[in-house]
């Protein structure tokens, strides 16, 4: 049966990232991995950073690997080889075909996300016995929410940078050297800029009592879509000057 979709371009054209994603092997199985990953190290001993909600949802350092590594290879698995060039002959709009995958792209990691979250949240409360962190509290929710929306962010920044710099191995040391080494080396010597480093911001949204700044746990997460905005940006600015 013919479906609306088909009679849009953009419908079409979603439609075919969207199927693109669920039949590559890799591409399933790196979102398997997201929640599963973020999920297990709930039932390890829990952190001592005196959140019990932030402990509770530390597997995220995990399920942020994956999500970067499924934002890395949606993009450079389609541009390997003659990939870009077919894609550019199936949607000649370049605009199009780039918000298509950046819209299925993002989706698809916030669903992953939204599980992690959901499943977290249930692990943490059967492993530690504590309700702060079950999915009966409030801002365990907000925690679950923002852990969807956390990962969503961390995969299109990568495609972004992906997109940009047309290389697997080049995206990922950038990303995480971005969103790992950096908030370590410059710590508070910056008079408080660390702060606004994208995965400093984007994790408040995962503690119940975000430290004292100028940043809250949604603010903290607009930090970080200013930064996924700036990759998506940079990524269509090299997209829109190439032949393919």
């Amino acid at each position: 049966m013919t479906t609306p979709t088909d009679f849009s371009p953009f419908g079409a054209a979603v439609r075919a990232e969207r199927l693109r994603t669920r039949t590559l092997r890799s591409l399933r199985l790196g979102l398997a991995l997201v929640p599963l990953l973020t999920a297990a190290v709930a039932f390890l001993p829990a952190g001592s950073s005196g959140d019990g909600l932030y402990d509770a949802f530390f597997g995220v350092m995990f399920g942020q690997l994956t999500a970067l590594a499924f934002g890395t290879l949606v993009v450079t698995g389609q541009l390997a080889g003659d990939g870009g060039a077919h894609v550019l002959l199936a949607v000649p709009r370049r605009g199009r075909a780039y918000a298509a995958r950046t819209l299925t792209t993002g989706t698809h990691l916030f669903l992953a996300g939204l599980l992690a979250g959901i499943l977290t949240s249930v692990c943490a409360r059967l492993a530690t016995g504590d309700a702060a962190v079950g999915p009966g509290n409030a801002t365990a929710w907000r925690a679950v929410i923002g852990c969807a929306l956390y990962l969503a962010l961390v995969g299109l920044l990568a495609s972004g940078v992906a997109t940009w710099l047309r290389h697997g191995v080049a995206t990922l040391s950038l990303t995480l050297a971005v969103l790992f080494v950096l908030p370590f080396v410059v710590g508070d010597s910056a008079g408080g800029a660390a702060r606004f480093l994208p995965a400093t911001a984007g994790q408040l949204v995962l503690r119940a009592h975000p430290s004292d700044g100028p940043l809250g746990p949604w603010t903290g997460l607009g930090v970080l879509a200013l930064w996924t905005l700036l990759a998506l940006g940079a990524g269509w600015r090299r997209l829109s000057g190439r032949d393919v």
